[in-house]
């Protein structure tokens, strides 16, 4: 098995679609657009994901947003499109993707990542905790909204800076 690393634009053909057959057999209502997972959230900054032979076992895409977290602007990482192909689960894929992604944002200096889980224990052997703080984002149709507790939504922090329990404002779109 490797663990492989690309730029959205450098994934040529073949790869992408096996990538967004991956993540349309995890979720299939929420990828529009012909299958294009990416043209409906935006372009990730990379893609990591780990193959064997012509297979993807799972994916992973890092977003950088530069948001606010209360008067404080900051570079914050943001994770997605998190999936394990189902015959591969429970093998700590994730983990690895996880753990990969964190070493990319620390290598930024960006001191947070976020996520936002359908399932937010498998988070927590990866260092996230659930957010108590309000949300500003960017819905689908273009307006801003405001949730007191963004259900799923998850932290980590990176660089052993504490969270501030504050008012995130990711001024775009969740991933």
């Amino acid at each position: 098995m490797e663990l492989l690393e690309f730029a959205p634009n450098d994934l040529g053909d073949s790869l992408a679609k096996r990538i967004h057959e991956l993540l349309n057999s995890t979720w299939p209502g929420d990828a529009p657009n012909e299958g294009d997972y990416y043209r409906t959230l935006g372009a990730p900054m990379t893609v990591v994901i780990l193959h064997r032979a012509s297979d993807v076992i799972a994916h992973l895409a890092i977003y950088e947003r530069s948001g606010g977290i209360g008067s404080e602007t900051l570079e914050i990482g943001m994770l997605g499109g998190i999936v394990v192909a189902p015959e591969h689960r429970q093998r700590g894929h994730a983990r690895v993707l996880i753990r990969h992604a964190h070493d990319r944002l620390k290598g930024r200096c960006i001191p947070f990542s976020i996520l936002f889980a359908y399932e937010p224990r498998v988070y927590v052997s990866s260092g996230y905790k659930l957010m108590q703080n309000a949300t500003r984002f960017m819905d689908a149709d273009g307006t801003m909204k405001t949730l007191i507790i963004y259900r799923g939504s998850m932290y980590a922090e990176l660089l052993g800076r504490s969270w501030p329990n504050q008012m995130l404002d990711l001024r775009a779109r969740t991933v």
